[in-house]
This record gives structure tokens, C-alpha cells and sequence, in this order.
């Protein structure tokens, strides 16, 4: 989906219908991973309102986004799709309908001029977006924690030289990929140093130096659709291509 997204969104904001299919297409899994945790339950295509929902939200996502938020993409879209749902919830509880705008607000900071309603959606998007990333980053550090790390040992333990990282990148994004050891890693919260190094061809002493690091980041690739934030901002910054 990254690819994507990476080729294809800004296409399908010039008004390409073939890339915005792409996209859309690309963004489904995405999405019905959003809704189905925001709902709390299982949904199906073809079978849950939420859905289609989403999808139109996501479609909105597309239109409205620019890099000058700040905010990833997908963090953009989830805000939306999450905003939208509610809305539906709103309607299906049958309580007085007001638009998505409006709901943001207390009655007496509600605004009549459309271009101004929009600015403060958007800025409540943004309100939302700052208390995420705070939650998001607190909520991967309790992770790290299960498995004896933390913020700060990742720090130092983070190589300096760009082409050990991108060897552990590789390695962790190997791991993060191979269910297998995977559930190894989650269930027994320890490295399954062996396999990895026949899955990647790396030695061992390699990959037991850099354990500490290729365990955060294979978290955070398996769980990336949860840390979005943390995800993109490490792609840009740290580690370059090396997980595309």
C-alpha cells in the first residue's frame, strides 16, 4: 500500500480516476482494519454500512489532504474515517442530525460560513491528531517494555553508519514479515536468532548486536497500521529506503 500511496495519491488528487482507484483499492485493507477497530467488532465488504462509509471517508481523506497538515496520510485518513463513523453512529442513534462540522463544536462556537466550518474541522483534526501522537507514543513504549526495552536504550542502540541500519532494517522488516517468527518473537518475547539468520543470511553475531533494535523495529513494522505517527516519522528520519 506504502507504494502506492507514494506513486499514486498525489496523481489521484490531480483528478487521475485510474490512480484514485489505485488508491482506493491499495487503502481497502487499511481501512477495514480502521473501522473494525474503531466498531470493536468484525466487519464484512458488501455486508456493513460502516464500511462503505469508511471508504467514502477515506475517498474524502484523499481530497482533502496536503503534506502542509503535517500529519501522515494515514493518520489524516483514520481521523477522517473515525470522524465519519461516529457521525453515522450519531444518526443511527437517531439524535438530532448535524453535520460533522458542526458536532465538533459546543453550540456556541458553531460557524455558518462554510469556509470557516471547514477551517475548524480542520484544526479539530488537528487537536486530535496532537493527543494521538502523545497516545501513540506512550502506547509503543508500554510495548517495548514487554520485551525489556525502552525509548532510550533504542537510542543508543540505533547504528550510526547507514549501512548497518539498513542491514538491520532489513532484518527486522524480514522478521516482521515471516509469520512464523513472528509469533515466535510475540509469544516467547525473545528473537529467534537462528531462523532469522537463515531467512536473511546474516551471521548471527550480527544479528545478536543489533537485537535490541531489529526487535523494535519488526514491532513496529507488524504493528505499524497502530503507530502510524512513530512509523512515519522514522521512515523519513532514520532509516531511508530500506524497509520500502
Amino acid at each position: 500500500m506504502e507504494q502506492v500511496l507514494e506513486e499514486k495519491l498525489h496523481i489521484a488528487q490531480d483528478g487521475d480516476a485510474v490512480a484514485r482507484e489505485q488508491v482506493l483499492d491499495a487503502g481497502k485493507p487499511f481501512v477495514l482494519h480502521v473501522a473494525s477497530t474503531f466498531c470493536k467488532r468484525k466487519l464484512e465488504w458488501g455486508r456493513d454500512d460502516e464500511l462503505s462509509v469508511s471508504l467514502i471517508a477515506f475517498d474524502e481523506a484523499i481530497n482533502r489532504y496536503s503534506k502542509e497538515k503535517q500529519i501522515p496520510f494515514m493518520a489524516y485518513a483514520r481521523l477522517v474515517i473515525k470522524s465519519r463513523l461516529k457521525d453515522l453512529f450519531r444518526k443511527e442513534a437517531k439524535h438530532k442530525t448535524v453535520s460533522l462540522e458542526q458536532n465538533a463544536y459546543p453550540e456556541s462556537e458553531k460557524l455558518h460560513s462554510p469556509a470557516e466550518a471547514n477551517q475548524a474541522w480542520e484544526n479539530h483534526l488537528n487537536e486530535i491528531a496532537a493527543r494521538e501522537r502523545q497516545e501513540e507514543i506512550s502506547e509503543f513504549g508500554k510495548l517495548l517494555k514487554q520485551y525489556g526495552l525502552s525509548y532510550e536504550e533504542l537510542v543508543s542502540a540505533a547504528p550510526k553508519h547507514s549501512d548497518t541500519r539498513e542491514t538491520l532494517i532489513y532484518s527486522a522488516w524480514q522478521l516482521a514479515n515471516d509469520l512464523q517468527l513472528m509469533n515466535q518473537l510475540l509469544s516467547k518475547k525473545r528473537m529467534p536468532i537462528s531462523e532469522l539468520s537463515l531467512l536473511t543470511g546474516l551471521k548471527r553475531k550480527n544479528l545478536e548486536r543489533g537485537r535490541r533494535y531489529i526487535v523494535a523495529m519488526a514491532l513496529l513494522f507488524y504493528y505499524r497500521q497502530n503507530y502510524i505517527y512513530i512509523y512515519s516519522y522514522l521512515k523519513l528520519t532514520n532509516w531511508g529506503k530500506g524497509a520500502s
